[in-house]
């Protein structure tokens, strides 16, 4: 992840490059790399990285205000008209991002202007980078707060020359300039409970603070670097408070709504990948069967007639069907209504079963007695193109069964 630091003075073109500091953090928080380049420089470096920016206290304020509600969509409805009194510009310049709860029960909150906020969001798209987080870089330092004190220790960031990071557990962190410390702190002392008035110094001459008869001033170590990269880890936080990135500023730079379908995405892939693979391989696997049986077919057929010529399934069918048609003018169902209409003619006779083949039909007929069956075979032999010829006949208790033999004449 790449995090950066705006610098103090604001561009107006944002087509003019300018140098920003940045680190390259690990996932555990250590700082690989870091340096000082424009954003395009950036982004053909670290095209795939992630990145956040740090705020200058310069361009964004931090406050605490009593907000008498819990909701956190009425604390945000709330908060401009809460903080009305601690800004000087019109509510509807300025973009307000509610923050967390403290422990006196006031919120903390952040105020910028939106000039500012879509100035800085046009840099870094211009730069073809999408923000993850716009963090006030006083905030970092939010959970430096001793107890019953103020801390003042030299700004550790660059570009903090001639700067201090004032914290104490009833503001939120300020930077101050150091040539107007003595006076600031004299104030900010004076609103303190007697026995919360000391003061806690690191990288600064106690002589410089001028405090007042009665401040206990004690000296801390400083470690710049340590506290730089306190800082860069909570800004690493998943969810960090005070990100600027809400409201109207959430929809173009936040992540992608696809993205979070990213892992679900993935696996529907690779199931889909999964699935076509075995429908190739059972394709494969029946089109080398078929080939198999083809062939096998053609072996079967070539050792059973070594002089035949093998002919498709298909085409030997239509063949058969296109003799068939040939060998006769008339079809089996115009030789079956002859019969039948010759067979019923003034009778009771009745065909129980027939075969036939488009030449000739062999019948069997149950007749009440002989002397029908000889009506129906006179019947037969007179119809004209027809030629009869009884097979058997027997005697039942329910009439005479017959078996003729019909044919066209002339086959």
């Amino acid at each position: 992840m790449l995090i950066v630091l705006l610098p103090e003075s604001m561009r107006t073109d944002i087509e003019e490059q300018i140098s920003v500091s940045w680190w390259r953090m690990e996932r555990g928080g250590t700082a690989q790399e870091k340096g000082s380049d424009t954003l395009a420089d950036l982004h053909d470096r670290f095209a795939a990285e992630k990145i956040r920016a740090l705020v200058p206290a310069s361009a964004v304020t931090l406050h605490r205000v009593s907000i008498p509600v819990r909701r956190a969509s009425a604390v945000r409805a709330a908060l401009p008209f809460a903080l009305e009194d601690h800004v000087s510009q019109e509510l509807d310049e300025l973009h307000f991002v509610a923050g967390p709860r403290r422990t006196d029960d006031r919120f903390a909150a952040a105020v910028v202007e939106h000039a500012s906020m879509q100035h800085w969001q046009a840099m870094f798209l211009q730069a073809g980078w999408r923000l993850e987080a716009l963090l006030p870089l006083t905030s970092l330092h939010a959970d430096e707060v001793p107890a019953h004190a103020i801390r003042i220790q030299r700004s550790p960031w660059p570009g903090g020359v001639g700067q201090v990071i004032v914290t104490a557990d009833d503001q939120e962190p300020v930077v101050v300039e150091t040539e107007l410390l003595g006076f600031w702190i004299n104030r900010r002392l004076a609103e303190r409970p007697e026995s919360a008035r000391n003061i806690e110094v690191a990288g600064l001459e106690v002589s410089a603070l001028e405090p007042a008869e009665g401040v206990a001033v004690s000296q801390i170590a400083e470690d710049p670097s340590s506290t730089i990269h306190a800082a860069l880890r909570r800004a690493m936080q998943p969810n960090p408070p005070f990100n600027l990135l809400v409201g109207p500023y959430t929809t173009g730079m936040r992540t992608p709504p696809w993205r979070k379908m990213r892992s679900v995405m993935i696996a529907a892939g690779v199931l889909l990948a999964v699935l076509m693979t075995q429908l190739t391989l059972e394709w494969i696997t029946l089109a080398n069967e078929r080939d198999r049986l083809d062939a096998a077919i053609d072996d079967v057929f070539t050792s059973s007639m070594p002089n035949a010529r093998l002919v498709d399934p298909v085409v030997q069918f239509e063949q058969v069907l296109a003799g068939s048609a040939a060998s006769g003018t008339e079809g089996i169902g115009q030789l079956l209504y002859e019969v039948l209409a010759v067979s019923r003619n003034g009778g009771t006779a009745q065909i129980m079963q027939f075969r036939a083949s488009p030449s000739e039909m062999e019948i069997e007929l149950q007749l009440a007695s002989f002397a029908e069956l000889e009506t129906v075979r006179a019947n037969l032999s007179s119809k004209t193109g027809l030629r009869e010829t009884l097979q058997g006949a027997d005697s039942g208790e329910n009439g005479v069964t017959a078996r003729l033999k019909v044919a066209r004449s002339g086959t």
